[in-house]
């Protein structure tokens, strides 16, 4: 399945703020219950994954202003209202197109060699 077949706007997105197939699913179960307060351990539960990947996993999309934290427990929150619509159009390529979706993730550099390139990248001054 090519990668065109999944909107430029989400293929941006998933580049941006999703680093494993695990966040992605996380990022989808939350949406689907937007009202439920969800523990570390039920969020794994039901993604299939240990407590620490599940942890990690809310955690990293929280820091990226997808999630809130509230006594515990991870709820579904983008921060900035556009990325409602950018989520939800996620969620149609996912469920249209799994495999160019998941070889988009895969096919990303690892967070940290990201993270290298950005201490090189030129910055403006201010």
């Amino acid at each position: 399945m090519p990668l065109t077949e999944v909107p430029e706007h989400v293929r941006r997105f998933v580049v941006e703020a999703i680093d494993s197939v695990p966040e992605l699913e996380a990022l989808l179960l939350l949406r689907t219950a937007r009202d439920r307060g969800w523990s570390p351990e039920d969020a794994g539960a039901r993604l299939y994954v240990s407590l620490p990947v599940a942890t990690h996993v809310l955690a990293a999309l929280t820091a990226r202003g997808l999630l809130v934290a509230e006594d515990g427990a991870f709820r579904y929150a983008p921060a900035r209202q556009e990325l409602e619509a950018v989520i939800a159009d996620l969620a149609t390529a996912y469920s249209a197109h799994l495999i160019a979706v998941t070889r988009l993730i895969h096919g990303k550099p690892a967070p940290s060699v990201r993270q290298f390139a950005d201490a090189f990248r030129l910055r403006k001054e201010t």
